[in-house]
């Protein structure tokens, strides 16, 4: 029998994302849209994909709409341009009610041998009025991976 994959925290605070700053008093307020990047280091070459688990609070969306935008960027070196990345998009999804404040995306990476920087995006959903935005905090990010194939740091250490 498999091991259920192990959780490791990434990130943790309190990001409020919406448009009423200061409804939350004890969390810094970026605005609609808040990108936190990592840093994922595989350590089991076998491990092609792991999930990356979004942790929020009062996190609401109306339903008939699509929800906040959750996209994983992967950055990759341009061929063409020495210094120059590409982004590449990994994963995407959309954060509902019914997700109960805790989201999990699986990101595959394939066979490449990293390590791989990656931002992780939550975009509020704006296809509702301004005025009516939902805000909530956005309170964890964490890597589940098998077996420990991969783990992860917030930034890009160079």
């Amino acid at each position: 029998m498999a091991n259920p994959p192990q959780q490791e925290m990434i990130w943790q605070g309190r990001l409020q994302l919406g448009d009423e700053p200061g409804t939350y008093g004890d969390a810094s307020y970026p605005g609609i849209c808040a990108e936190l990047p990592i840093t994922v280091i595989r350590s089991d070459p076998a491990g092609q994909e792991f999930k990356l688990v979004l942790a929020t609070e009062d996190l609401e969306t109306f339903q008939g709409y699509p929800g906040h935008a959750i996209t994983v960027v992967m950055y990759l070196p341009d061929p063409n341009q020495p210094f120059h990345s590409i982004e590449q998009v990994v994963a995407s999804a959309s954060f509902v009610s019914a997700d109960h404040n805790k989201k999990e995306l699986t990101v595959n990476v394939g066979s490449a041998p990293g390590p791989f920087r990656l931002s992780v995006r939550l975009r509020i959903d704006t296809t509702v009025n301004p005025g009516l935005y939902d805000d909530f905090i956005w309170r964890r990010l964490s890597l589940k991976a098998t077996n420990f194939q991969f783990f992860a740091s917030f930034g890009f250490p160079t």
